[in-house]
């Protein structure tokens, strides 16, 4: 091996495990960097895109019964972002695990975070202006719930679109199946398909606050917690 390849393999050991670091375009950077070295330096396609790969917790645990809502934002992230999810079990609870190309992945779960935290506020707000009104129980429960739907809808209207080649698909099967040899893929999508429920003319009310909702990549700082990449 040459001296200045040897170099180079020592620059990209260096860049991935910069891509474990807690600040997230510290991570992205190093990531892409250790790629083009890798292309300089005629390592395999494959093993070049397969350490691009990775995987990254929100920073929400979730409750164990997950709903409709949730599983609708993991949906609307896995199509927009090109990355899958994992639903994963922490002390007594559930975490989603976004997969997939290693930036997107973080800001998957980033976007997660986000729009998890500002859907239970609107919808608290929305169900706090009845309180005075009169309004049975049951009929703010209906409202709240076309509300919500159009909320949502509203919101993931306004996530990025992040690109995917043609293979994208066959090389997150195949990183998924190294990584969780036990997910039971068919039963998850199955409960993503779940149907939405009767709406009222709070939809449109909803939806308008949705696209009210801004998911920017973040930039600068670190997250609440460290991202976990894969990096070897």
């Amino acid at each position: 091996m040459s001296e200045q390849k040897r170099k180079a393999l020592k620059k990209i050991a260096k860049c991935l495990e910069l891509g474990n670091s807690a600040n997230v375009n510290e991570a992205a950077q190093a990531i892409k960097m250790a790629h083009r070295l890798m292309l300089k330096y005629g390592l395999e396609k494959d093993d070049i895109e397969f350490i691009q790969m990775g995987k990254t917790k929100t920073a929400t645990l979730l409750p164990t019964d997950i709903s409709p809502q949730i599983l609708k934002i993991i949906r609307g992230i896995n199509r927009r972002f090109g990355v899958e999810c994992v639903l994963t079990n922490h002390k007594g609870l559930k975490q989603a695990e976004f997969i997939g190309m290693a930036e997107r992945a973080i800001f998957a779960a980033f976007a997660f975070d986000v729009v998890y935290r500002e859907m239970n506020q609107q919808t608290g707000q929305f169900r706090n202006s009845f309180q005075g009104t009169g309004t049975s129980t049951s009929e703010i429960t209906r409202r709240v719930s076309s509300f919500l739907a159009g909320w949502l809808e509203g919101a993931l209207e306004k996530l990025p679109v992040l690109t995917t080649d043609d293979d994208h698909d066959q090389r997150m099967t195949n990183f998924i199946d190294k990584e969780f040899k036990n997910l039971d893929r068919e039963t998850f999508k199955q409960q993503l398909q779940e149907a939405m429920k009767a709406l009222t003319d709070d939809y449109e009310k909803g939806m308008k606050k949705g696209r009210s909702i801004s998911v920017s990549r973040p930039v600068g700082g670190s997250r609440a917690h460290e991202p976990k990449l894969l990096s070897s």
